[in-house]
């Protein structure tokens, strides 16, 4: 559900847009297109969710734990966890694109 407003998208805009550019040229297909986008953020802007209240700190505040001596990336680099979810991402980045590329 959270991914599927691309495809439906995508697959509206398909055939309503070589509409659109026949019936108002293409500065005019950009410009409806570019007020339904609009809209849509608008829209979108009412949906955040509310700030949360912060709490009032119950002990003072101490400081923060000193910095690692080794750079943050260079351990995030070495973390298998990370490795593995950074390689899963990719691949599936590279076989979701292919269809969007190689079908039209």
């Amino acid at each position: 559900l959270a991914v599927s407003g691309a495809t439906v998208s995508g697959l509206a805009l398909g055939p309503l847009m070589p509409l659109a550019l026949d019936t108002y040229g293409w500065r005019g297909a950009l410009l409806l297109l570019a007020a339904v986008s609009f809209n849509l953020v608008a829209a979108s802007a009412l949906l955040r969710p509310p700030r949360p209240v912060p709490d009032p700190p119950a002990v003072p505040p101490s400081l923060p734990p000193p910095p690692s001596p080794r750079a943050p990336l260079a351990q995030l680099l070495r973390h298998g966890p990370f490795l593995r979810y950074a390689a899963a991402f990719a691949l599936l980045d590279a076989g979701y694109y292919v269809p969007f590329v190689h079908g039209a």
